[in-house]
Parts: C-alpha cells; sequence; structure tokens
C-alpha cells in the first residue's frame, strides 16, 4: 500500500493539522447528563460470615432491579445497596456466575433505572464514560475514555475502554454520551498500563428477560476471566505473554487464535502485533492492511503501520497513516513521537 502525497502551502498545512488536532480533542457529557446518570449508580456493601466486608458498585437497570458483579455478593451473608442515605436489602438474585453478572431484586427500590443501550452497532474509538464507587468514595465518581476493543465471548461482546476504573468499581456503568448503559465495569489487567474490561448490556437484558431467581450466593464456579489460563478466551491469554514481552508465545497463542477464528478483528491485530515485535515486518504489514479494511477505526493498526513505515522511510506512507491516527487517538501518535 502505497500512497503518493503532493506538497502542501503552509497555510493549507496548518488548517490540516488543526482540523485533525481538534477532531481528536475529546468532548465530556453535559453535567445534567452525569447529574442524571448519577442517580441511577450505587454503591453496594456485602459482609461474609468471617465477618468481612466488600464494596462494589451497581447500577438500577429496571424497576427495583439493580446490576452489579457476582464476584461482589460472592459469598456474601449481607448485601446492602445505598443511595443518598438510604439503604436497600435485596430479597433474592438472578445470577450468571461464568460471566460474573449478577442482578439484585429488590421490593421497594426507590431509585430511577437507566437506560439499556445496544452494542450491535458500537465502534472502536467511541466516546465512554465509567460511574462507579472504586476506590470507595463516598460519592460515585467519572472517569473518560474510547472504546478500544470489541471481543467476541460466545454470543456477546466483551467491551475494552480507556476509562480506567479502581477497586470497588466492579458492577459500575460504562454509559454512551447519550447516558446510556453499555455495560457493566467488571475485571482489568495488573500494572500500570491496564486493560479496562465491561460485560455488556445484552446478557443483563437475557437475564431479566428469562433469568431464575435464587436467595444463594455461594459461588458455583469463577468467573472466565479468573478461570486457570488455559480457560480463558483468547483475548484474555495474550495478555501475560504481551506483559512479559514473550512474543514467540503471543505467536503461538495467536495462530490458534486464528484457526479458531480466522475473520476475528482482534485475533488478527494481534498475530500481526507479534510477527511485527518478531521482525517480520512484511506479514504483518499485510495483517494489518486486512485489518484496516474490515475496521477503519482500528487505531493500534494504524499506528503498527506507520511504525513500519518509519522503519522503511516509506514518507508518504507515514504522512496517510499518522493523519489517520491523529484522528482517531491523538495521544498515541504523540507517544510515539517522543520515543
Amino acid at each position: 500500500m502505497h500512497f503518493k502525497f503532493k506538497p502542501m502551502p503552509i497555510m493549507k498545512k496548518i488548517l490540516f493539522l488543526l482540523f485533525f488536532f481538534s477532531s481528536c480533542v475529546s468532548s465530556t457529557p453535559a453535567p445534567e447528563l452525569l447529574f442524571k446518570v448519577n442517580r441511577s449508580v450505587v454503591k453496594v456493601n456485602t459482609s461474609n460470615k468471617q465477618g468481612n466486608h466488600g464494596v462494589g458498585s451497581g447500577v438500577v437497570v429496571q424497576k427495583d432491579h439493580i446490576v452489579t458483579n457476582c464476584h461482589v455478593i460472592a459469598d456474601a451473608q449481607g448485601i446492602n445497596v445505598n443511595k443518598y442515605g438510604k439503604s436497600y436489602t435485596p430479597h433474592a438474585i438472578i445470577a450468571d456466575w461464568k460471566n460474573d453478572v449478577c442482578i439484585l431484586k429488590f421490593k421497594y427500590l426507590e431509585l430511577e433505572p437507566i437506560k439499556l443501550s445496544s452494542n450491535d452497532l458500537l465502534e472502536y474509538e467511541t466516546e465512554v464514560f465509567g460511574k462507579s464507587y472504586g476506590g470507595n468514595t463516598v460519592k460515585a465518581h467519572t472517569s473518560y475514555g474510547r472504546v478500544k476493543g470489541i471481543h467476541k465471548l460466545n454470543s456477546f461482546k466483551v467491551i475494552q475502554s480507556s476509562a480506567w476504573f479502581a477497586m470497588g468499581a466492579s458492577g459500575g456503568g460504562l454509559f454512551n454520551y447519550n447516558g446510556e448503559l453499555l455495560a457493566i465495569t467488571t475485571f482489568k489487567t495488573a500494572g500500570n498500563t491496564a486493560f479496562y474490561y465491561s460485560m455488556p448490556v445484552e446478557i443483563i437484558k437475557k437475564m431479566l428477560a428469562n433469568g431464575k431467581e435464587t436467595s444463594i450466593t455461594a459461588q458455583p464456579e469463577l468467573p472466565f476471566w479468573d478461570a486457570p489460563t488455559e480457560n480463558q478466551p483468547f483475548f484474555m491469554q495474550i495478555i501475560g505473554p504481551m506483559k512479559k514481552e514473550s512474543w514467540n508465545v503471543l505467536k503461538k497463542i495467536t495462530l490458534e487464535w486464528l484457526q479458531e477464528a480466522p475473520n476475528e478483528i482482534e485475533a488478527n491485530y494481534h498475530h500481526a502485533f507479534a510477527l511485527y515485535q518478531l521482525g517480520e515486518l512484511v506479514a504483518a504489514k499485510n495483517i494489518l492492511e486486512k485489518v484496516i479494511k474490515k475496521n477503519s477505526k482500528h487505531t493500534l493498526s494504524f499506528l503498527y503501520l506507520y511504525k513500519i513505515a518509519k522503519i522503511e522511510n516509506q514518507i508518504g506512507n507515514m504522512s496517510y497513516y499518522k493523519s489517520q491516527i491523529l484522528e482517531l487517538d491523538a495521544s498515541l501518535i504523540n507517544q510515539e513521537d517522543e520515543t
């Protein structure tokens, strides 16, 4: 893939750069919308028979129904939801332990439900924000980010975003800029460069429609993300090798992933990423070009095409890929230029 660039007059260059930099400045939702969403986000407090206490978050998803993560209430003897100085105790739960989604059911919950969105048409780089009680804060706090990955898990989509969250945020909400719930913030990887994952509203909708009530909080199985590595989905298996920079191991896992799901965007990208790290640039470039044809907002693919073009001294390609990254997520190219 080669692109011919014609020289631009100075004023056109300035306007061009202003357009790209302005287009990637993240906006924030209106304060009124944040305030409205806040009414549906709650703190979940638990206690177990050993006398230990835990804290998580939850979101009101239907009249008298609050969703949280199952690991928040696992093995709890007591569960209380707090909001505006009032405490509510559920009388039943609907549990999907493997997917780590639990719905608490109440008799008289005086809290407003949030509107549930859909992830059918969700795109990479969509602006999102998280609301939760991460860090056991007194008030729900807000973090901002973008959708960075959409991972298939059976018939659902696990959303990876750059909206950070801390301990206590489990069960909080990931929202779009219309104030609709996209997913619940569920787990993150360890370290300073963490990946943040949220379970989609489609699971919640299915549970509300077909879920069976129980009063048992004993955890019958681990959530998929906490299972032994070999039993985790491929998008979780790759995290260890990436952090350890074990590129041959990453290549092996991604090859297995591609055998199972040859058209999966993330399988192709991460295989190309492994090839890039191993110096197999031609093969990496070919795969990355296919990825951006399927997903024109896959910023990391543009970034590594830019890196390859830089190595190969392909000035025209560098300019093109850089312009795409600036439009999608300027922070990535700024980090690259600083190295």
